[in-house]
């Protein structure tokens, strides 16, 4: 069987690689395929005057793999992210900038015999009598670094830590946790939700990994910054879930400290709130129709396990933010 002739959109709907093992060692071999994948994907892109892309570190459940390769070796990961590092081309919006990148990725694997993709997206390749598929994760170059706050806790599926992000920036009518960093939307100066797509202007309040959370108490100007946010001003060391939280519940803090609430009556009203979009966001992963897409018998028993694993934690993680410890 050849690439083209498996290729399928999306990682549970392809039966090929769905009987994949994706352990450390089959990773540290895809990573030296992608490496040739992206030097002949940049010769193809300057024949098309495109500028050169960057392949960075893997992410998501595979962020970790040289580690497993000492300590658990037999770990087994869903899928394979890696972040892919795109140039910022002038004179065009940030969709028009990812729709060039992704033609020409889809381009290059049309002539390519090892690569394929449906979407430019994710690539399947064959390692051995293996398919797999990488997630290609874009980012501009220049969040290179806000891209590592991005990183899940280690053993922790990244979309329990990304929801975290996500959830706090839906609360405040913010983006946080895509590859743009910090952002708002505005219309006439006032913030709009960030789904609003008509006469809005585009700012990012910051892309440092390090500060995030202090900067967007800051933007708010605020002048009272609580203990907890002082401790917790962004990503300290290695990624943790306890660390993102108690960032997010700094900024509450701070919020209340500066009466700068922003419609809500209280912190600790703004973090049921942050609990509850979080929790509808893991709700619905889990209840994906993805899932349903299993059809071998290990990616039906990878799927189950997956879906229990993220409902029980997801109910420890909304637990830590609506506490008031």
């Amino acid at each position: 069987m050849k690439v083209r002739d498996i290729i399928n959109e999306g990682g549970w709907a392809n039966p090929a690689t769905q009987n994949t093992h994706i352990t450390p060692a089959l990773v540290e071999q895809v990573v030296k395929v992608l490496h040739v994948f992206v030097a002949n994907l940049n010769k193809y892109l300057e024949s098309k005057n495109i500028p050169p892309v960057e392949l960075g570190q893997t992410c998501g459940s595979t962020t970790y793999y040289k580690r497993d390769l000492v300590q658990n070796p037999e770990r087994e990961y869903g899928d394979i992210d890696v972040n892919l590092f795109i140039p910022r081309i002038e004179g065009t919006t940030n969709n028009a900038n990812a729709d060039i990148i992704k033609t020409g990725i889809k381009e290059f694997c049309e002539a390519s015999p090892d690569f394929q993709t449906s979407n430019g997206t994710n690539v399947i390749f064959q390692i051995g009598q293996d398919y797999v598929q990488v997630d290609l994760i874009t980012a501009y170059s220049h969040n290179k670094a806000w891209t590592t706050a991005l990183a899940p806790e280690y053993n922790v599926k990244g979309v329990l830590c990304n929801s975290i992000y996500s959830s706090l920036g839906e609360a405040l009518n913010m983006s946080i946790g895509g590859g743009h960093g910090v952002q708002i939307k505005t219309q006439g100066g006032q913030i709009v939700p960030f789904r609003t797509t008509k006469d809005v202007e585009l700012q990012t309040i910051t892309n440092n990994p390090k500060s995030w959370a202090l900067d967007i108490a800051k933007f708010f100007d605020c002048k009272k910054i609580s203990p907890r946010l002082k401790a917790y001003p962004g990503m300290i060391g290695e990624i943790r879930v306890s660390d993102m939280v108690q960032s997010v519940r700094g900024i509450a803090e701070t919020l209340e400290l500066n009466n700068v609430l922003l419609g809500y009556s209280s912190a600790d009203e703004l973090l049921n709130a942050i609990a509850d979009i979080y929790q509808g966001k893991i709700d619905k992963v889990i209840t994906s129709s993805k899932f349903d897409k299993a059809a071998t018998t290990a990616a039906i028993e990878k799927a189950e396990k997956t879906k229990q694993l993220l409902a029980s934690k997801s109910t420890e993680i909304t637990a830590m933010i609506r506490s008031t410890s």
